[in-house]
């Protein structure tokens, strides 16, 4: 995974990921409701393939990832298990201070603008909602992200972008005099470092590490 970094390639192996445990609980549902018609009518013979099954051997459906990826999602999961903290750790929480960084940019960039025309109270109130939207996009963002899901990557990548955008767009007014530059430079570097953050190997270590853990745990669950 640290060999070949990149968000969008990231969330594609998520949702690869998700796909399979969610076509594996399908199969499942459905062989649970198969009526048994005795034991010699070969339809019930053993349980049905599951998503370790077609892991450990790779021939029951071309759907499933061979054994190969299986051992070494394994001795991933072990490597990563076996030290005092996971490469990585720290990523998320640097993110989320660059996230909230860019968010407060946002919120002086409104601040600034709407100052004048507004009066004060709509420009803190403007503040306090940008702050207030960006926390909870990283709190939902990143709590997804630790459970292994590809949906709280997906959120955090655009949240970074508009971060970044709204940073831009905020240097775009500020050149024209009618705001600071503090806001939407902060707003610019804070989602801009956020996205880099998100494209680096660190980053995309972690994650590939909560998302195996994730299949572990369902493999685990169906024994």
């Amino acid at each position: 995974m640290a060999s070949s970094p990149g968000l969008n390639a990231l969330i594609a192996q998520c949702r690869k990921l998700e796909a399979a445990l969610r076509d594996e609980a399908g199969r499942q549902a459905e062989a649970g409701h198969r009526p048994h018609e005795g034991p010699d009518d070969g339809v019930n013979d053993g349980p049905p393939h599951g998503l370790n099954d077609g892991l450990d051997d790779g021939s029951h459906d071309g759907r499933h990832e061979p054994a190969a990826t299986s051992r070494a999602m394994h001795r991933f999961i072990a490597d990563m298990d076996a030290r005092q903290a996971p490469p990585g750790l720290w990523s998320p929480l640097v993110l989320a201070v660059l996230t909230m960084a860019g968010g407060i940019g946002v919120g002086i960039g409104l601040l600034s603008l709407l100052l004048r025309p507004a009066g004060p109270a709509l420009a803190a109130f403007a503040l306090v909602l940008a702050c207030a939207v960006t926390a909870l996009a990283l709190a939902i963002g990143v709590v997804a992200f630790m459970g292994g899901y590809a949906f709280g990557l997906v959120l955090l990548k655009r949240t970074a972008l508009t971060l970044a955008a709204a940073g831009g767009l905020g240097l775009i007014v500020w050149s024209q005099g009618d705001m600071r530059a503090v806001g939407p430079v902060v707003a610019l570097l804070g989602g801009a470092g956020a996205w880099l953050l998100m494209n680096s190997n660190a980053f995309y270590v972690f994650a590939g590490y909560q998302m195996a853990r994730r299949v572990m745990q369902a493999q685990a669950r169906r024994r």
